[in-house]
């Protein structure tokens, strides 16, 4: 991540200064990055000149005294809260005042990070997505404590670097990663007990996803999977209760890509479903289908309205951040206002009755049809 970090703030034009744990790999990186730049000149995608003058921008050490200068750091070391509060008490000893602080966390509170710090007004989350050289998105996550100005100098920041920064109330899981934990969940409950690898993975493609959850799971690790979505379970209860099949896939370290096996087999040269946990297909007929695409989607949109409830994102943030950062083809609360508020209510309840508190429509959902009112910002009801 943190190597995407520095290119993409390279290709933009930004002078960086990379501190890694000593000398060896601040080399290497350098090098990894020089080659990512070559490759690119190879290609005819990038003219030598530019890929000079970009790594000309790049200084490199394992001292953070160097980063003394800087008008923003962005700490990304693994996620270890422990190691991160030691890692940004160095950076706050050696920084200006006015540098504002980021880290690239993917699932720690903020709060919780900044708690060591002296000055923790200028401390935030800056959650870029993989790859961040190639996503545009990034949660700029407010802790109790980030003050309203270095927020704001953040979020401009990394606007003018090309990104789309989203404001997000700190909270487990933050933004896209709650929601998806949430879908990801339920297509592991659907596996369990519905549905084929591939049923689900047809399904969900023909919903207009890029790709399904298990393919989605085996490219991410369910290894990731299962830390993210234990944070959301100790958070949130019973709503983020971990699946079986979820336990099952950590535990015998069937991790997907990097393992060579997760719920597909990718020393084959299709990857081809495995069959020894759950079945490839159960061979569902159209009501079965329509039932099984209605979970996923509803499973998206009922914590998608929660988030919105408590004041995480705004609703356009939120369908916004599940385009870019998720894929989705449709942000979920728009999806809502084209199903209709009356009906998405009606289909929660009915869901929520018959597998549990997870369908449980937010109170925001309940007002919005006495009010009569649309869920996205500016849409009139029809």
């Amino acid at each position: 991540m943190g190597k995407g970090i520095v290119r993409h703030f390279l290709t933009r034009g930004v002078y960086v200064t990379l501190v890694e744990a000593n000398a060896e790999l601040a080399e290497k990186t350098r090098q990894d990055v020089r080659r990512a730049f070559d490759s690119g000149v190879r290609a005819g995608k990038l003219p030598a000149e530019r890929a000079s003058e970009w790594l000309d921008s790049l200084a490199t050490g394992a001292e953070i005294s160097s980063v003394r200068d800087c008008d923003f750091v962005i700490e990304s070391v693994p996620e270890d809260l422990e190691l991160k509060r030691r890692v940004l008490a160095s950076i706050e000893q050696v920084t200006r005042t006015d540098t504002v602080i980021g880290s690239n966390t993917s699932a720690l509170p903020i709060t919780a990070l900044a708690a060591g710090l002296a000055s923790p007004c200028r401390f935030a989350g800056t959650h870029f997505f993989n790859p961040p050289h190639v996503m545009p998105l990034v949660e700029v996550v407010r802790g109790a404590d980030t003050g309203p100005e270095p927020a704001q100098r953040l979020m401009d920041f990394l606007t003018a670097s090309g990104k789309r920064p989203i404001l997000v109330k700190d909270c487990p899981g933050f933004l896209v990663n709650r929601i998806l934990g949430a879908y990801v969940n339920e297509a592991l409950r659907l596996l369990e007990q519905e549905a084929g690898i591939m049923d689900l993975e047809g399904a969900v493609q023909d919903m207009g996803f890029p790709m399904g959850p298990i393919r989605l799971g085996d490219m991410v690790g369910w290894d990731v999977i299962y830390a993210s979505n234990r944070t959301l379970a100790a958070s949130y209860g019973e709503r983020f209760a971990l699946p079986p099949l979820l336990v099952k896939l950590d535990a015998q370290r069937r991790l997907g890509v990097k393992t060579g096996k997760g719920l597909f087999d990718h020393a084959t040269a299709t990857s081809e479903p495995t069959e020894d946990l759950v079945p490839a297909t159960r061979r569902l007929g159209s009501g079965e289908l329509k039932l099984l695409q209605e979970r996923v989607m509803y499973s998206i949109v009922a914590e998608a309205l929660r988030c919105v409830d408590e004041g995480v994102a705004s609703a356009g943030d939120v369908d916004e951040a599940m385009i870019l950062g998720a894929g989705l083809p449709c942000g979920p609360l728009a999806w809502a206002d084209e199903i209709g508020c009356e009906k998405v209510l009606s289909d929660l309840e009915s869901l929520s009755q018959r597998y549990g508190a997870r369908y449980w429509p937010a109170p925001l959902l309940r007002i919005c049809v006495l009010a009569g009112r649309s869920l996205s910002p500016g849409k009139p009801k029809e």
